[in-house]
């Protein structure tokens, strides 16, 4: 009896980590390609983000904010796996970016990585041009 309490125990203390958000990996997102498809460019998706669409996630990265019009705080920004002040990062692409809507507002700071979570998009005619997005977003 005492082994099945521990047990339960055990498992009780085990559940968060196996009911944790799935965390989004910034390498399959950059390795998108672009191909030609009956003459229309379409991009191919890494099946670990495909795997992600719909979901609710956790990911990491830095804020490059495109509207200060809140002043110090956004809800609507991009999401990179590099830091924008970093001088050896050049060359992103639109699979560089995850396009982020936050459902409260984010202190913008570019020199600290954000956790955030939130339902993860994968798409592939977004009028945007972003290939991703993570709508509802919070801080972690």
């Amino acid at each position: 009896m005492r082994r099945l309490i521990l047990l339960a125990a055990a498992f009780l203390i085990c559940l968060p980590a196996w009911a944790a958000d799935p965390e989004v990996p910034w390498g399959p997102l950059r390795d998108a390609t672009q191909k030609t498809v009956d003459n229309k460019p379409v991009m191919e998706f890494e099946p670990e983000a495909v795997a992600l669409n719909g979901k609710q996630v956790t990911i990491h990265g830095w804020i490059t904010p495109f509207n200060l019009g809140d002043g110090d705080t956004v809800t609507s920004f991009l999401l990179t796996g590099t830091p924008g002040t970093c001088p050896f990062c050049s060359g992103a692409q639109p699979q560089d970016f995850v396009l982020v809507s936050a459902s409260e507002p984010i202190p913008v700071d570019i020199t600290a990585e954000l956790v955030l979570t939130g339902k993860f998009e994968v798409n592939q005619d977004d009028p945007t041009g972003f290939y991703y997005r993570l709508r509802d977003a919070k801080r972690k």
